[in-house]
């Protein structure tokens, strides 16, 4: 019974702790914590893409289409590229390039690592979306990029990590002093997957707390890379589309940009604040 509530205790610790983890992972990072998190993110992507349905193989016009929308996204997003370290100019010291990479999955949506590699899944070409409202879809997908979100969750994780390897072996000395009788490996095992389990817990929570907060910042960042490059923010609003049932949460989080989108227009000024340099 002591060793159940004592981890139960621990469940409540990581809960806890996540947010104050959080912070400190907000700060900016070092060298070493941005490669980190490049190789921890880009091994996220991969496992992430594993799991993706497959679009199904073009055929004679289609072919031809999906090169021209390749053609598409890497003029805007050099075109956005410039942008961007136009508005940030610390911004090449940390992401010396982005890259566009155009991947055949049949969902829309778009995705990115911490070192500047943008993802846009197959699907997206299907919006038929014009070329405002493409830009501010890569430039949402940048954001996330230029405000260090990647490090920001992937330091979350790490140290919630840690913080669960230490407190589960101790728990595990108390467990082992009061049932001493009770096979070690046993306990050990118990403990082991435990401590992976609250990790796991505490770390989404924190991120979960995380993304409203990530989703404004890469909104107002895209907002000053478009305003940068003068593009008409009401044709990206007409263009993106609305429906109450999407079916995927990209859909979802980009109508909920389209939202705050709408009433950040009318202050067709940058907000170089909003994300962190």
């Amino acid at each position: 019974m002591l060793e159940v509530l004592l981890k139960f205790l621990a469940i409540l610790i990581m809960l806890t702790l996540s947010p104050f983890a959080l912070g400190i992972a907000y700060a900016e990072g070092d060298s070493l914590t941005r490669n980190i998190s490049a190789f921890y993110s880009d091994i996220d992507m991969q496992m992430s893409l594993a799991t993706k349905q497959n679009a199904t193989a073009c055929v004679d016009q289609e072919c031809l289409e999906r090169k021209a929308f390749d053609e598409r996204v890497h003029t805007l997003g050099a075109k956005l590229v410039t942008a961007a370290y136009a508005v940030y100019p610390e911004l090449q010291k940390r992401t010396p390039s982005f890259h566009f990479d155009i991947v055949d999955k049949v969902n829309a949506a778009t995705a990115s690592t911490a070192n500047g590699r943008i993802i846009v899944f197959r699907g997206l070409q299907q919006l038929a979306l014009g070329d405002e409202a493409l830009s501010y879809v890569l430039a949402r997908e940048m954001g996330h990029v230029i405000g260090q979100h990647h490090t920001q969750n992937i330091t979350t994780k790490l140290m919630i990590s840690a913080i669960a390897s230490i407190i589960f072996p101790a728990l595990a000395i108390v467990s082992a002093s009061s049932t001493a009788a009770q096979a070690s490996t046993a306990t050990s095992l118990i403990t082991s997957a435990a401590s992976s389990v609250t990790s796991f817990v505490g770390s989404e929570v924190a991120i979960k707390k995380a993304k409203p907060n990530q989703l404004a910042q890469s909104d107002n960042i895209a907002l000053n890379l478009m305003l940068y490059q003068a593009y008409d923010i009401q044709m990206v609003l007409e263009d993106i589309p609305v429906d109450d049932a999407s079916d995927t949460a990209w859909l979802n989080d980009l109508q909920l940009s389209a939202v705050n989108l709408e009433s950040a227009m009318h202050e067709q000024t940058m907000d170089l604040a909003a994300a962190p340099i």
